[in-house]
């Protein structure tokens, strides 16, 4: 106990033992303060969240979370005297997050030394989701390292995310309600769907679910390559990516332009390139481009993709 000492067991004449902490303390002049059978005090400060956390959630709480420098004194105390009080475990998972770091250095992000980037002002340039996103990126117990150019990295990976989506929902409008070699594929999803439920059992691993995520992004986007493709095959890996990211809070969006506008345009363009207006031809296409929709002519007719 000696080693996790905060106050040295006779400072002040005050603790008899090192590991003694305070329930109760002594009001000083000009402090608030209320009336208690020892005298005019305040609560001490681990004793004011066992209070509310039994109070107002339950005896046993499922999960307790805070960050790493809460581990000593303050959650062994608020543990010790809960379940001193209660007689029952206290917390049945404690999940102590890493420091946020700035710098090269690795330097912890606090108030303290001013190196700090409020929550508020961050969502005035970055999208709350993209924020979401990069968080997730380590793992809740190591460090993570804020810098814009990970926030951009986080911004690529929900875009690719985001692609696949839409891309599946265009390719459904060709494909074959079932194809021979379903069973296989929904079978490569199957394995990674145990493989991510494995990873976020441990620990609650969710970068090396973001892994699986990416692979079965690589996969379904292989897929959609082909010139014949499935609707089960196509719904199974959109609704699975769907249910993974919902996991993390993140929902897919509705696509920015609607599949009946692009082929509406298409069509005025093919129109347009018939009647040798090749300027309104290209503007069409550069305004699809600006939409992040790709157009190939190809001998079948102009086809579209959403740009990865």
């Amino acid at each position: 106990s000696g080693a996790s000492e905060r106050v040295s067991a006779d400072e002040q004449g005050k603790k008899e033992d090192s590991v003694d902490f305070a329930l109760w303390k002594a009001a000083k002049a000009g402090e608030p303060s209320w009336d208690s059978p020892w005298g005019a005090g305040r609560p001490g400060w681990h004793i004011e969240c066992s209070v509310m956390s039994t109070r107002y959630l339950a005896d046993t709480l499922d999960i307790h979370g805070g960050g790493a420098d809460l581990v000593f004194p303050h959650h062994e105390n608020e543990r010790a005297q809960s379940e001193a009080r209660t007689g029952k475990t206290f917390v049945n998972y404690w999940l102590h997050n890493g420091f946020v770091t700035m710098g090269d250095d690795g330097e912890k992000m606090s108030k303290s030394l001013g190196n700090f980037v409020l929550a508020h002002d961050l969502l005035k340039e970055v999208d709350p989701t993209i924020v979401r996103f990069f968080l997730a990126s380590a793992h809740y117990r190591a460090p993570l390292k804020f810098s814009h150019s990970n926030l951009e990295e986080a911004q690529r990976n929900l875009e690719r995310l985001q692609t696949a989506h839409d891309n599946i929902n265009y390719r459904l409008q060709d494909a074959k309600e079932s194809l021979a070699d379903d069973e296989k594929e929904l079978g490569e999803l199957q394995a990674l769907d145990e493989h991510f439920i494995q990873v976020m059992d441990d620990d609650f691993n969710v970068p090396n679910a973001l892994t699986v995520i990416y692979e079965a992004l690589k996969r379904i986007n292989i897929y959609m390559e082909a010139p014949q493709v499935s609707q089960a095959v196509l719904k199974a890996y959109d609704q699975q990516l769907s249910q993974w990211l919902a996991i993390i809070g993140i929902e897919f969006q509705d696509a920015t332009i609607l599949d009946s506008e692009v082929q509406a345009l298409i069509e005025e363009r093919d129109q347009a390139r018939l009647d040798k207006d090749y300027d309104r031809s290209d503007a069409i296409r550069q305004e699809l481009l600006d939409q992040g929709i790709i157009l190939d002519d190809t001998p079948q007719g102009t086809r579209w993709r959403r740009s990865k």
